[in-house]
């Protein structure tokens, strides 16, 4: 099974234009870690993973010492993440290493898994905060194949499960 996971806005944004996360607080990390520590596998594009990197010690190190398998995709055959990751070169790779996969991931790496039909679910953590512009998780058009499953408070931030057809 796969499943997507990412954090958004009110207005469903998962970053700024500009890429910046600012509008996450620090606060929801031990949620997001909850749901990390769920699977078995976390996938996440290198530009997820360039961004994780740039977080403060404390969380860094957090995300680093769960006992997940964290893995990058990235089309760089010569990209070398640091200990601790593995790095492969195509989305299905990573799908052969666990049926208990989490993706988290911007929409480049999400569009690609939801248009392959290769995504079971979606969770995201919608925070109650309006941006007004940036970089959606998936394409518009995928959002009319989902259905909304469960809708519940998980602290401060709104927890949405969907199926995906």
């Amino acid at each position: 099974m796969v499943t997507l996971y990412n954090v958004i806005s009110e207005d469903g944004y998962i970053a700024r234009k500009d890429g910046s996360e600012d509008f996450i607080p620090d606060e929801l990390w031990p949620f997001t870690l909850d749901i990390f520590k769920k699977f078995d596998v976390l996938v996440m594009g290198r530009k997820t993973y360039e961004t994780i990197q740039n977080y403060d010690k404390k969380s860094l190190e957090t995300f680093e010492k769960l006992s997940i398998k964290k893995v990058i995709v990235t089309h760089d055959k010569n990209f070398q993440p640091k200990l601790g990751y593995i790095a492969v070169n195509t989305p299905e790779a990573t799908l052969r290493m666990s049926t208990n996969t989490l993706v988290s991931s911007g929409p480049t790496l999400n569009n690609y898994l939801l248009e392959k039909k290769l995504v079971n679910s979606i969770i995201f953590h919608q925070l109650s905060v309006s941006i007004g512009d940036g970089i959606l998780p998936f394409d518009s058009e995928i959002k009319k194949s989902l259905i909304l499953v469960s809708e519940t408070q998980a602290g401060q931030a709104k927890e949405l499960v969907y199926q995906s057809l």
